[in-house]
């Protein structure tokens, strides 16, 4: 059971894992058999969910991946919601996992309370990407939080708008408009950044300001308001997506997923295998620096 399970991990399908124990082991084990032994998984995975978290965060990033699954009789890419927190001892550990058919800030504001049901009363940034409407859903869960939007995500959906023959030249000109991460960046800096960019492009690119909001800009530049040493961490969500990519490396070979809670019931295990191999054994001590900034 546990060799199978392992395998499971792997991300071998039920039938593989049935084949492999059959060519080299002799025994026969069904692939029905094989999808009830990975039940344990959900039973685990709602006994987490169960489970009460720590009271403060640091900070803690959201993000969605797309996977695969079925749901009534079709399949479809569904969004898996992932989020994770860097706790006071500068862990990093898994808070939240859900799935819905598409991204919404209502979902994201329904594991925010459900965050807040299981204990976490005090976080000092929410990281996430550029989703409409997510700065109201974050201070309506916790007031005093900050969010930083995703800068990556803003500078792909800028230049996604971009003819390839000018977009080597805005992506660099981006690149310097958010790169505010010596001691010396100001705000104020890195708005008349944001001015002289659209000025210089908007005459070829005439939508382009329309990609700075003048009531959502704030959040892309969240990250000024901490020290130096830990913008790098916080101006992106490129950490949870470095996650994704393991998270899609263990689901690359099942195509598609019975049903949604089996799909959360592997995802839920990778993760998890993920957080106890490098999260919980390698702090990162900058995150301490969030919780101080907002604390003085």
């Amino acid at each position: 059971n546990e060799l199978v399970l392992t395998l499971y991990k792997k991300g071998m399908t039920t039938r593989d894992i049935s084949d492999v124990m059959t060519d080299f082991f002799g025994d026969s084990v069904s692939h029905t058999t094989v999808a009830n032994l990975a039940e344990q998984f959900h039973d685990i995975r709602i006994a987490w969910e169960k489970s009460r978290l720590d009271t403060t965060y640091h900070a803690i990033f959201c993000d969605c991946i797309f996977i695969t699954v079925r749901r009534g009789d079709s399949y479809e890419k569904e969004a898996v919601y992932v989020v994770y927190g860097v706790t006071e001892r500068n862990t990093r550990e898994l808070l939240a996992l859900e799935i819905s058919p598409t991204e919404s800030t209502a979902i994201w504001k329904n594991i925010f309370y459900s965050l807040k049901r299981r204990g976490v009363e005090n976080v000092s940034l929410v990281i996430a990407d550029g989703i409409i409407g997510m700065e109201d859903v974050v201070m309506e869960a916790w007031r005093k939080t900050k969010l930083q939007k995703c800068v990556v995500h803003k500078m792909r959906n800028i230049l996604n708008d971009i003819r390839p023959k000018d977009k080597a030249a805005i992506a660099a000109d981006l690149k310097h408009v958010f790169d505010n991460f010596d001691a010396f960046a100001t705000k104020i800096e890195a708005y008349k950044k944001v001015e002289s960019f659209i000025s210089k492009w908007e005459v070829r690119y005439s939508t382009i300001v329309r990609h700075f909001n003048k009531k959502t800009l704030e959040y892309y530049f969240t990250y000024i308001d901490f020290p130096p040493e830990a913008r790098r961490m916080i101006y992106t969500t490129n950490s949870i997506e470095n996650l994704n990519k393991h998270i899609r490396k263990g689901t690359k070979n099942k195509l598609s997923f019975e049903s949604p809670e089996r799909l959360l019931d592997y995802v839920f295990i990778i993760i998890k295998e993920f957080e106890h191999k490098n999260w919980s054994r390698f702090p990162v001590n900058q995150f301490s620096l969030i919780h101080s900034a907002q604390t003085h």
